[in-house]
Formats: C-alpha cells, structure tokens, sequence
C-alpha cells in the first residue's frame, strides 16, 4: 500500500502545479476541470478522486503555496522570504514575465469578488500572509506599521496587476518599478 499512496501523491502534486500555472496565467473563472487534468496529461475522470470541486483544487493550491511560504519564513527552508526580499523578488521583471509561477495575488483579484467563499477565503488567506510578514518588518531593522504594511503589499500587487495590464513595456516596467521603490522606501528596506 505505500507505493499506491506515494503514487497518489505524486498525481496529487501533478495535478497542483497544473492548476497553478493556468490559474495564475488564465484566472480562476478562465480555467476548467478538463484544462487542469489535460495540462497534467490526465483525464477528467480522475479529477474527483482527488479534489471535490474546482472551488476545493483552487484552495488546496492557494493553501500549498501559502504552506510552502510559511515554512520558508519559519525557518525550514531559504531565508528569501524577509519581507524586503518578497518585494524586490516581486516586483522583477522575471516575476511580470513568468506569467505560469506567478503566486495566485495577481492574476485572481478581478475574479475573487465573483467567486464562491472558499476561493475568496484562499485568497485572503495568501494576502494576509503577505500582510503578516510585511508587518513582521526584516530582522534588525524598522518595522513598518499595520498601515504601511497594508499599503506595502497594495503596492505589490496592484504595481505588478497594472504593469501586466498595459501592452506598453515601457510603461509597465516604470510602474513595477516606482511600486518596488516605493515598498521598499515605505518598509524602510531601501
């Protein structure tokens, strides 16, 4: 029996990071169940051994990269998730232009209000830990207050939603920029 476990994990995952890359590259509403199973080279009738709605794969998936972020920030993996680091590796050029890893912040918000409670829960779950770590400041420096961190993670993920926005690259890469100048300054990261 381990090895059909092990088995149903690996498809488990399989599945995850389908759902990832096409939420965050097509939103919530865009992407079906057929879409995620085909994208990881599965059939549509497994999907329910698995996950009991599209709601409840969008959430698991929210809650993995929530998880696998927490556990960074706690210790148990790189030291790449101090706040300051979340802004400046958010606001890259790598992060507007790889549209598949995004984190699921930009490509859902237009979608979330339109949602049912779960995918809106999975959401705010993801930015309050942005909120959280932003609030937490870097070790041995300021930290920012509610407000600031607030507008900090605003800054993020409404400079990154904009500059995917526009077809005018120049004018894409002036608002992510001015938004990462602007995060940092406010959490006192510069």
């Amino acid at each position: 029996m381990p090895g059909r476990r092990s088995k149903r994990q690996t498809i488990r995952e399989k599945i995850l990071d389908s759902a990832g890359r096409l939420f965050n590259r097509h939103g919530f509403n865009a992407v079906s169940i057929d879409d995620v199973m085909a994208d990881a080279g599965l059939t549509r009738g497994g999907f329910y051994n698995y996950f009991s709605s599209k709601t409840d794969l969008y959430a698991q998936s929210v809650a993995r990269v929530v998880g696998a972020k927490r556990d960074a920030s706690n210790g148990q993996g790189p030291a790449r998730f101090a706040p300051d680091q979340i802004v400046r590796d958010y606001l890259t050029v790598h992060h507007f232009e790889d549209l598949e890893a995004s984190g699921p912040m930009i490509g859902l918000p237009s979608d979330i209000s339109q949602t049912d409670r779960a995918v809106r829960q999975a959401f705010e779950s993801a930015l309050r830990f942005m909120i959280e770590t932003f609030e937490q400041g870097a070790s041995g420096g300021a930290r920012p207050n509610r407000k600031e961190a607030l507008a900090i993670a605003a800054l993020c993920i409404g400079g990154m939603v904009l500059a995917r926005s526009v077809e005018d690259r120049r004018l894409a890469d002036e608002m992510r920029e001015a938004a990462l100048a602007l995060a940092l300054s406010l959490g006192n990261w510069t």
